[in-house]
């Protein structure tokens, strides 16, 4: 049993909510080589211990929120240059993953991190595709399998140089496919999907960014995503649709383009890809997560992202306390993710027929039957909001939430592979009703605000859930309800010193002037007639 794998709280009950991330990187990462970027740091703010002590030039700000429960490191899938403490030492990473877990340990042994889960991931480049964050997970130990490890990186990373191994690898798995070769052939990233079905099955493979590289080399594409649920959509369940790295400099949010309010266009679209995939019925989520990398480099000429719990958030549903517990929590899609601290709790059902749904759930009525949906929702009073140096500042770290939207698309179900790639929409898609304060009013005894909204079932259909702190018009960020693309602060040339303190104030303002949350969808099915009634005649 590894410590890492299994939290020291023995209470085992129905099911708690549980917040953390499974995409931050550690000075393990050859592009996290800051010093401060070591293993205790990140785990020193993901779980908010010491954080007093952490070095000035980490910009870490979090005196709001609480600490995360849970957090896997997913490092890259690649030749690792350094030890968790950031001494040189080249390793491939299935044995830098050794030494994470060797330094959890001492760590906990020491008195940190107590009840908290940790779990050693990376983040993998699919082949001929963009990244993925992955966790291979042995469904009878709750020991990280590491051997299973060694040999993922053998047959599927052309970012780890064969001198990295042991000896034996050929004799055990074959020879290795040439570098080049295995990079450009999509067909492995499925192979490789498969092999994880076949011999770590209670594993996932979540893509990041997913629209990162559109229009270019290594863009995934909705066929990529359908193929891949396809063949295992217990591994394959959902994406990084709010991704990280929102302190980045290049670009708009995280490195991407098509980005709108800090979220993939995959799934700000009301009608763009996730909701065609909800529409053939597929159960495949959305997740955030942090990236991180650094915040703003030492030497100040680069920005990147926010530490673990600054400002991306995952909310999960989670029955146990094993790390296996957290990703059945994210597998089930009862989840929802926030940026800013926007919410800090979510209820939201649907009730017909005498039953009710949750996120990730179906419902099962007839059609004519009266629904009711519900929204339960607390905000906390202050986000972590601080400037990154001195300026005028149009931001405060209240936090309120202007509006939320229901959004709803019909199920019409799974489509033929031959329309894979030209069906990326789904026109059914629409905000069937916007809520606002009139609507939820004043919070209860429990600090709940509530929603109700009825609606008759009329066909199989989704229900889903976004808000925000911004109006339905902000110059620069919102129109008519919809998310403008986020504006980029590039400078052409070589910014000045000056330049550069000013765009890391303009795009860390401009993150916490627009704040997100999306919850996952709720399913109906509805028949024609009730089969209860039908029985009792």
């Amino acid at each position: 049993m590894t410590v890492s794998a299994k939290s020291t709280d023995s209470h085992k009950d129905a099911g708690k909510w549980m917040s953390g991330e499974y995409h931050v990187h550690t000075i393990q990462s050859s592009d996290a080589s800051e010093p401060f970027m070591k293993l205790e740091n990140i785990l020193n703010a993901a779980f908010r211990e010491n954080i007093n002590q952490m070095p000035a030039e980490t910009m870490i700000k979090v005196p709001y929120g609480k600490p995360f429960d849970y957090i896997m490191l997913a490092d890259h899938l690649g030749n690792s240059p350094r030890d968790p403490d950031g001494n040189e030492k080249p390793t491939a990473r299935w044995e830098a993953i050794q030494d994470q877990m060797t330094k959890i340990r001492s760590l906990q042994a020491a008195g940190k991190f107590t009840g908290k889960l940790i779990y050693p991931g990376f983040e993998w480049d699919m082949m001929d595709l963009d990244h993925a964050s992955v966790a291979i997970i042995d469904s009878k130990s709750d020991t990280v399998p590491i051997d299973g490890i060694r040999q993922f990186e053998w047959l599927y990373s052309y970012d780890t140089s064969t001198d990295r191994f042991k000896s034996n690898e050929a004799e055990l798995w074959g020879d290795r496919p040439d570098r080049d070769k295995l990079k450009s052939d999509k067909s492995k990233t499925f192979e490789a999907i498969e092999w994880l079905k076949d011999n770590y099955p209670d594993s996932y493979v979540l893509p990041n960014h997913p629209s990162r590289h559109n229009g270019g080399g290594g863009e995934v594409k909705i066929e990529d995503l359908r193929k891949m649920n396809d063949i295992a959509p217990e591994i394959v369940f959902g994406m990084e649709g709010m991704p990280g790295n929102h302190m980045a400099a290049s670009f708009n949010r995280s490195e991407l383009s098509d980005i709108y309010g800090g979220v993939d266009v995959m799934v700000a679209q009301v009608g763009g890809a996730w909701d065609a995939m909800l529409g053939e019925g597929r159960h495949f989520w959305n997740f955030t997560n942090s990236d991180f990398h650094f915040k703003v480099s030492s030497n100040r000429k680069y920005s990147s992202g926010y530490w673990p719990s600054e400002y991306q958030r995952n909310y999960t549903w989670v029955k146990g306390n094993e790390f296996k517990d957290i990703v059945e929590g994210m597998r089930s899609g009862k989840s929802f993710s926030v940026y800013g601290d926007l919410i800090n709790a979510l209820e939201f059902n649907l009730k017909g027929n005498k039953k009710q749904a949750e996120m990730g759930e179906d419902l099962q009525v007839s059609k004519g039957d009266q629904t009711t949906i519900t929204i339960r929702f607390k905000s906390p009073e202050y986000n972590n909001y601080a400037p990154i140096t001195a300026h005028d500042i149009s931001v405060t770290n209240k936090v309120q939430v202007d509006h939320i939207d229901l959004i709803s698309g019909e199920v019409t179900g799974k489509i033929d592979k031959s329309q894979y790639a030209t069906n990326t929409t789904n026109d059914t898609t629409k905000v069937v009703k916007r809520f606002t304060k009139k609507d939820w009013g004043k919070p209860g005894k429990d600090g709940y605000y509530t929603i109700t909204y009825k609606v008759k079932a009329d066909t199989d259909r989704y229900y889903r859930l976004r808000g925000t702190n911004l109006g339905t018009d902000v110059e620069g960020y919102m129109s008519n309800g919809e998310p403008l693309k986020d504006q980029s602060f590039d400078y052409e040339g070589t910014p000045t010193p000056e330049q550069n303190e000013e765009r890391f104030n303009k795009i860390n303002d401009r993150n916490y002037t627009s704040m997100w949350f999306y919850s996952n969808p709720i399913f109906v099915s509805v028949t024609e007639s009730n089969p209860d009634k039908a029985l009792k005649q």
